[in-house]
């Protein structure tokens, strides 16, 4: 094991710079973290980059001169690992660095959700008091509810895909302010490419198919003992043709031979897995469970790779829905003049409308909605009218009109970029 470990942990023995476009908001975030007690869930969709974003961290600790053989990195799914439990691979560590058990150190373990009563560990080496624990893993809703073991003793991050600057800096992209016209197009590359790192840098579709085929398999397939895994894929194709529409399990379920409760168990572990995200709708509790829900996937690359005949309107939907996500969790879609509203949050509702010139009648039913900010995306208007913002995609992307940020579930104000 101490093979492993010297493997997972170069900076042991000599410098050490971690790779990929740094992430400053999350690295600051996991930093006022460090100063608590409690530990720190890093969750996301798989490949999203959340290992990166542990190892610029690692470096961060190590540039404020933390010692950097009290900082240990270790993947539950190493198979050299598969049989050791947590408790067991700190122990290992501590006798191979000569440490007691009250000496203080800092642990990242890297897909913690695979290792079944991985909670109780947690547990352990919390109420020790010795130790600092930082912990990722792509099943975040499942991650919640075994954690519910851990409650008063954990905070959630959650990481998104790149952002729109973050895209234009993975892709060396400076545009002047002369040439601002030309983001109209980047931001349609941007949403067609979607935000995982990989990817990215390859514009390999295969590369995304094996990512979704993983996930399938790893998260959802064996954890949830599904056997029937060309189910999973027929309805996750349904899903991503059906982007920012209202979901029937019932339809659905017809077209597949499967019964509505398999199609609610499997959209779940979509949602649980973060390929997915739902959206009720705005209203009593009644009126918004009895309703259909809309659906978004976590990123619109995956919806380009596996269904491209979707449009570029329900896909710049999809992104918006996306970057709301970052700012809240109180995101809904509502009715107003019998015209369907896309997003509504507290204090603002916004509407997607990508076009180039959209008339006040197609917006007229956002009049009727009582709230402090109605705005309006689009393609390149700009400008504001009664009361509606119209901003186009490009600038919203790069922040304008987003809002203010409010509390997502599971966290804390300050649990986000």
């Amino acid at each position: 094991m101490e093979q492993i470990l010297a493997i997972f942990n170069p900076w042991w023995e000599g410098p050490f710079e971690a790779e990929g476009i740094r992430r400053e908001e999350y690295l600051e975030l996991l930093d006022r973290k460090r100063r608590t007690k409690d530990i720190v869930f890093i969750t996301g969709l798989r490949r999203v980059g959340k290992t990166t974003l542990v190892r610029q961290y690692v470096e961060r600790l190590i540039d404020d001169e933390e010692d950097p053989r009290r900082i240990l990195y270790i993947s539950m799914d190493h198979p050299g690992l598969v049989k050791e439990s947590i408790l067991d691979v700190l122990d290992a560590y501590r006798r191979s660095h000569g440490l007691r058990h009250n000496d203080r150190f800092t642990v990242f373990i890297d897909e913690v959700h695979l290792r079944a009563g991985f909670e109780q560990e947690l547990k352990t080496i919390y109420d020790l008091g010795h130790v600092k624990v930082f912990a990722t893993g792509s099943s975040s809703l499942f991650m919640v509810e075994r954690g519910s073991f851990l409650t008063g003793r954990q905070t959630f991050i959650e990481v998104f895909p790149f952002t729109l600057p973050e895209y234009l800096d993975l892709m060396g992209l400076k545009v002047k302010r002369s040439d601002a016209h030309l983001m109209v197009k980047h931001a349609e590359d941007y949403v067609r490419m979607g935000g995982l790192p990989e990817y990215l840098k390859t514009g390999d579709p295969g590369y995304l198919t094996t990512l979704i085929s993983s996930v399938l398999y790893k998260d959802i397939a064996t954890r949830r003992g599904v056997r029937n895994v060309q189910a999973l894929r027929e309805l996750l194709l349904i899903v991503t043709q059906s982007t920012g529409s209202k979901l029937s399990p019932r339809r659905i379920g017809r077209i597949l031979g499967v019964s509505h409760e398999t199609v609610r168990e499997h959209l779940s572990a979509f949602e649980e897995a973060n390929l997915i995200h739902t959206l009720r709708l705005k209203g009593k509790v009644s009126e918004s469970m009895a309703a259909p829900k809309k659906v978004y996937a976590s990123d619109t690359g995956i919806v380009h790779v596996l269904s491209p005949t979707v449009n570029l309107g329900s896909l710049v939907e999809n992104c918006v829905f996306n970057a709301l996500r970052r700012r809240a969790d109180d995101i809904a879609y509502g009715q107003a003049g019998g015209r369907e509203i896309d997003f509504i949050l507290p204090g603002a509702c916004y509407e997607v409308k990508y076009s180039d010139k959209v008339s006040a009648e197609d917006v007229s039913h956002l009049k009727d909605m009582k709230t402090d900010r109605r705005v309006v995306v689009t393609r390149n208007q700009a400008g504001k009218t009664d009361g509606i913002e119209f901003i186009p995609l490009w600038r919203f992307l790069m922040g304008e009109g987003q809002g203010r940020q409010t509390q997502r579930r599971g966290a804390t104000a300050a649990d986000r970029p």
